[in-house]
């Protein structure tokens, strides 16, 4: 029984790793598209930043363009997340298919509207950090901007620990056994939470934009910005009441899933010896 939860753990870690290579690295990319698309030249594209460099030939000025060079990847990550949202509502999949989904659809929907709350909230001119702390600059520091985002930031945010702790029901049997659904969150929300705080933060330090500013960054949004899957897994396990009706009909995989275990594996090699060190153009 202890090697079956501990297998459903890995499997769990294994697809939270393949989840995140499928948030930042777009992140960046949308970044990166977004800026040629304007005019701009390929530099180097990481783990965690994308970087250009040149003219723009299109009218950075217009209101498109102010909101777009900086803000396009976390409007991205939300319109992403909604779809996966969207999907996890119409479609049951699998179970292995169900979990990387639902940590997927939670890191887009985090990383989306966790730039928009914590750049609204902590906005300081020209400090350089934040997507939106970018956009913000380009509009004067706009309060009514600034609200605007801090409104949509905070629903949003609300929202996905709503679907952080509405979702783990779907894999709880019964709904009252405290033990369950503590077993049950801290594998598919509390020790990949864990595990990417740590080793992501750690590997993000070869970043082209060096190790200080990458532990900034990086520490930030792993400790802070995914901080959804931390206290999902507190509300459901300790703090809030659970469901009265069950809505059981998955389970986390308790078998070993070797394609998923290799897969996570070599997205880790190639973060830590490509895309953290980044990609030269």
């Amino acid at each position: 029984m202890k090697n079956k939860r501990f297998i459903t753990i890995i499997n769990c870690m294994a697809l939270f790793i393949i989840a995140v290579n499928l948030t930042a690295p777009p992140h960046e990319l949308t970044h990166l598209l977004t800026q040629m698309a304007a005019g701009y030249s390929p530099v180097n594209l990481s783990f965690g930043a994308a970087l250009t460099e040149g003219t723009a030939y299109v009218n950075t000025e217009s209101v498109f363009w102010k909101i777009m060079m900086e803000g396009s990847a976390a409007l991205f990550n939300i319109l992403v997340g909604t779809v996966l949202l969207v999907l996890l509502k119409k479609f049951r999949f699998t179970d292995t298919w169900r979990v990387l989904l639902l940590q997927l659809t939670l890191l887009h929907l985090c990383m989306g509207f966790g730039y928009f709350l914590r750049d609204s909230i902590s906005y300081s001119p020209n400090n350089g950090m934040g997507d939106w702390s970018k956009v913000l600059d380009r509009f004067n520091g706009s309060t009514v901007l600034r609200i605007t985002i801090l409104i949509v930031g905070t629903l949003g945010y609300l929202l996905t620990f709503y679907v952080a702790y509405k979702e783990a029901f779907h894999f709880i049997r019964d709904n009252n056994d405290k033990t369950e659904r503590r077993e049950v969150t801290s594998a598919l929300y509390l020790y990949p939470y864990l595990m990417n705080a740590v080793v992501f933060t750690l590997i993000n330090l070869l970043s082209p934009m060096g190790w200080l500013n990458a532990l900034i960054i990086g520490g930030v949004m792993n400790i802070f910005g995914f901080i959804v899957f931390f206290w999902g897994y507190m509300f459901v396990s300790h703090m809030v009441k659970p469901l009265k009706d069950s809505i059981y009909y998955f389970s986390l995989p308790s078998e070993k899933l070797t394609g998923i275990w290799i897969c996570a594996v070599a997205l880790l090699l190639i973060d830590i010896f490509i895309l953290c060190p980044g990609i030269a153009f």
